[in-house]
């Protein structure tokens, strides 16, 4: 894993090394695959709904077949791939969830300050009011897959 120098300037990030299986996308959810080769390394495109449980992140740029990459697990990023089922408030901090469509993306799984028993890895980090979406667009998130 990377950690990003603390700074006074710049929010914490954290990085993880993956070997892509298939073209991965900047700013989309990377899952594990486990083949029995490179197993804890082989990163994937999480784009199934059985992926959803094996995300540790999302791509930093995007990273070509079998060449190795970051994928950033932890920390604040400003242009990511989101669908929001419902109107986000400003400051809402709504549940991302990964979507299970060809090249995987953020969905809004739980709106304006719901609560779970289990800690979402994706937060919606939005400053401004979010009219609901039924196409892709790009918002930020907070991530906290570690």
């Amino acid at each position: 894993m990377l950690f990003s120098r603390i700074n006074r300037t710049n929010p914490e990030k954290v990085f993880m090394v993956v070997k892509a299986e298939e073209t991965l996308i900047d700013g989309r959810p990377v899952c594990m695959h486990f083949t029995g080769t490179n197993d804890g390394l082989l990163g994937a495109t999480a784009n199934a709904a059985t992926d959803g449980t094996k995300v540790v992140g999302l791509a930093d740029s995007a990273i070509a077949t079998g060449d190795y990459g970051l994928v950033q697990c932890y920390g604040f990023r400003s242009a990511v791939s989101i669908v929001n089922a419902s109107n986000a408030a400003a400051d809402c901090g709504a549940q991302m969830a990964v979507g299970s469509a060809s090249d995987g993306y953020l969905y809004m799984s739980v709106s304006l300050g719901a609560a779970t028993g289990v800690q979402p890895n994706f937060v919606l980090a939005n400053s401004a009011t979010l009219s609901t979406a039924t196409t892709l667009y790009l918002s930020s998130v907070f991530i906290r897959c570690m």
